[in-house]
């Protein structure tokens, strides 16, 4: 199925930039808590079913995850995103030198929601911010699992997916951070952008 195109060329820049100033708070915050530069990627959008969503993220590997819903004017699912084995080295790195593998694994989950919870709230706080805005957050969920597991989407058929990634420089380990929107909610975040465009927000 093609791409569905739901935004004209000025909301897209806008969400784009919107999600850049969030997501370089997260990359900082990210960057101290394993002590490397965090390469960034341009946020890519797309309107696309749960299936596509999960093939997109590797469906059939397994996958860490720590989300939050965030729910303000609009509503979104925020998710950190790690390959099983990546998450391990970050995890590693926050820890510092000096674990046994069986202690990384013991620490991994209570570790791993850690990051999660940081550097999500770094980026929601930081995205609130650019539209004036506080939102309520959940406490984070850690998941492991295949793509199709960890989307947790419930019955939607479709979502904006907004995907960017997180390139540790110096260990080469690479996630993401996705943002999951409903019909519903993509609508309310229209009428936001509408009102920074004419100048209200």
């Amino acid at each position: 199925m093609p791409k569905q195109v739901l935004l004209d060329e000025l909301e897209h820049d806008l969400l784009v930039e919107l999600f850049n100033i969030g997501v370089g708070r997260a990359a900082d915050s990210l960057s101290q808590i394993v002590n490397q530069e965090i390469k960034l990627s341009v946020p890519d959008i797309e309107h696309i079913s749960v299936n596509q969503l999960a093939i997109k993220l590797g469906n059939g590997q397994e996958i860490c995850s720590v989300s939050q819903y965030m729910k303000g004017s609009f509503e979104a699912n925020t998710i950190l995103l790690f390959p099983q084995h990546s998450s391990m080295e970050v995890v590693s790195k926050m820890l510092g030198e000096g674990f046994s593998t069986e202690t990384l694994a013991e620490l991994h989950q209570e570790g791993f929601s850690e990051i999660g919870n940081i550097v999500l709230n770094a980026c929601i706080g930081a995205f609130g911010e650019s539209i004036e805005e506080v939102f309520d957050v959940s406490l984070p969920v850690y998941s492991m699992g295949t793509a199709q597991d960890v989307i947790a989407a419930g019955n939607l058929n479709q979502v904006l997916f907004i995907r960017i990634n997180l390139l540790l420089s110096t260990s080469h380990v690479e996630g993401y951070l996705v943002f999951l929107l409903e019909h519903f909610s993509f609508e309310k975040l229209k009428n936001v952008m509408q009102k920074i465009i004419n100048g209200l927000i």
